[in-house]
């Protein structure tokens, strides 16, 4: 006879603090108040107040900038974009980059964002005896890598702009950022030339989830005195659309 299973003991706080952040996952808006949130646990405002506070800290929860009101936090977003690694941006994407590989002839990658960072996930090296050679686990910072751009840039208004508030720039170098940003979301791709890797040129293009929200980044790199990004472009955006595709995306890459 098949056992019952075992009632699992909870951690009150613990259970309280996921129902809050299903609730915003939940909400049409998503964000609410405390007041809202204490009603709909049926808790006091001030055990409400201690578990949002608690999980803002943490990144968990954001704060809306022009209310009392709170909206799910960056922390989220990183671990739903590294879920995303188990699901299909892992191995059985790698037929799609070899093929990626094959025709452009450079190392291909692909990124997510984790804190203010990039993190390589996976890759297909170049055959190339002068090749691109970062490992799986590389880190570059957010604003200043091919993927953090392109990612930045097609992420709607609110959440990339709480990244950016969140990254040590002065208000000048935020506002050229924003800039820099827009003109990357119209393109669909980001460029860069030599950052963060002196003697590397890069091109990225967003890889999108099954709500159309961007997960990640496919960059193709190369040595400068060869690479030119531009040339690129069209192979890039085919290949981060067959992934997309893969993941169930609504939308074009």
């Amino acid at each position: 006879m098949i056992q019952p299973a075992k009632p699992v003991r909870q951690v009150a706080s613990v259970a309280r603090a996921l129902r809050i952040v299903e609730l915003l996952i939940n909400e049409p808006e998503h964000e609410l108040g405390i007041t809202q949130i204490a009603r709909a646990l049926s808790i006091g405002k001030s055990t409400a107040h201690q578990l949002v506070a608690t999980l803002a800290a943490h990144g968990f929860l954001d704060q809306v900038e022009t209310s009392a009101r709170y909206r799910l936090g960056t922390r989220l977003m990183e671990g739903g974009a590294i879920a995303g690694e188990h699901v299909g941006l892992g191995p059985a994407v790698t037929p799609i980059l070899e093929d990626l590989v094959r025709r452009v002839g450079e190392t291909s990658s692909i990124g997510i964002m984790a804190s203010h960072e990039i993190v390589l996930i996976h890759r297909v090296e170049a055959k190339s005896v002068l090749r691109v050679d970062l490992k799986i686990g590389t880190r570059f910072p957010l604003h200043n890598s091919a993927i953090g751009r392109v990612i930045l840039g097609a992420m709607s208004d609110q959440p990339r702009q709480q990244l950016l508030n969140a990254l040590n720039m002065s208000q000048e170098e935020r506002d050229a950022m924003t800039v820099t940003l827009g003109d990357v979301r119209k393109a669909g791709h980001s460029i860069v030339r030599n950052i963060p890797v002196d003697g590397i040129n890069a091109i990225a293009v967003p890889i999108f989830g099954k709500q159309g929200e961007p997960i990640a980044g496919l960059v193709i790199a190369g040595p400068s005195f060869r690479f030119e990004p531009k040339d690129f472009a069209a192979e890039a955006a085919q290949t981060a659309q067959l992934i997309s595709n893969r993941l169930g995306s609504p939308k074009m890459a």
